[in-house]
């Protein structure tokens, strides 16, 4: 993914009290994004790729550095929300959840690692909370910068949104997948609730297709039938894309939320690219 810089002629620094700002940290690239609430219409964004970062330590330092000067990310905003985007994640149902054993349910699938806060998300349409790790060095300087913030992992703005658009509709199943550079995540649902999340390793075309037939499979899915909606990094002329079309019928690139407005100047950027980080502003 490429970097990039759009903004709206109109955003002015002088009403950054009424705007919202949405930020996504991952080891290969940072991107926000600016939303003016008194409009409901997003009017920024901004994405820096990484080639080279392969650490959360040389990160850090770039992205403090990022944090520093970019003079979008230096004003008061009226709230903050943050994506940290990692497999550091696990769901528990939430009638199985104590916040008290939060360590306990986490780092029963995940290594234990130093120096990392455990947060969680409550996911209302799911009856499920989404707990997940942030390096404490992150989650200080967030904070020390920014008030009214809050911490999300990727997972969460792509299973509720996924549930609450698809509420009240008739189908049998669909299958939602985001690709990042190295790994995707992906879900199956149904009109009433969320069949399957996971998150894979991904280096090229052949790893992305046989984990998501795999899903197929186990889920006893009709690839002749079963819709998949593609988000994040990912083209129509990608090997990624050209592989999927061997396998299944019904691929679909996803668009928009129609909950929000967006400028015009959105229209250089394909819609599907940044879905989790413009749909994150109604996440509770």
């Amino acid at each position: 993914m490429d970097n990039f810089n759009i903004i709206d002629p109109n955003f002015s620094t002088n009403n950054t009290f009424r705007y919202h700002i949405s930020l996504q940290l991952m080891l290969k690239g940072f991107s926000f994004c600016i939303f003016d609430t008194s409009v409901q219409k997003y009017i920024a964004l901004r994405h820096y790729k990484f080639d080279k970062i392969s650490s959360y330590s040389s990160f850090f330092k770039k992205f403090q550095e990022i944090l520093d000067n970019d003079e979008l990310l230096n004003n008061n905003y009226k709230s903050v929300k943050v994506i940290f985007a990692s497999q550091r994640e696990t769901l528990v149902p939430l009638p199985l959840f104590e916040n008290k054993n939060i360590n306990k349910y986490f780092y029963f699938n995940q290594t234990e690692e130093k120096n990392e806060d455990i947060l969680f998300n409550n996911l209302k349409n799911a009856d499920a909370v989404n707990i997940f790790s942030i390096p404490s060095k992150f989650t200080k300087l967030l904070k020390n910068k920014y008030n009214n913030i809050n911490f999300y992992h990727q997972s969460s703005p792509f299973i509720e949104n996924a549930l609450i658009e698809n509420k009240n509709q008739k189908f049998e199943h669909k299958v939602y997948v985001y690709n990042y550079e190295d790994f995707f995540d992906i879900i199956v649902i149904t009109p009433q609730k969320l069949l399957l999340y996971n998150s894979f390793k991904c280096q090229n075309e052949n790893d992305f297709i046989y984990y998501i037939m795999n899903v197929f499979e186990q889920l006893n899915l009709n690839p002749a039938q079963t819709p998949v909606f593609l988000m994040g990094n990912i083209t129509k002329l990608s090997a990624y894309n050209e592989v999927m079309k061997k396998f299944i019928s019904k691929i679909y690139f996803k668009k928009n939320s129609n909950n929000f407005d967006y400028s015009y100047v959105f229209n250089q950027i394909p819609e599907h690219y940044f879905l989790n980080l413009l749909n994150l502003y109604q996440c509770e």
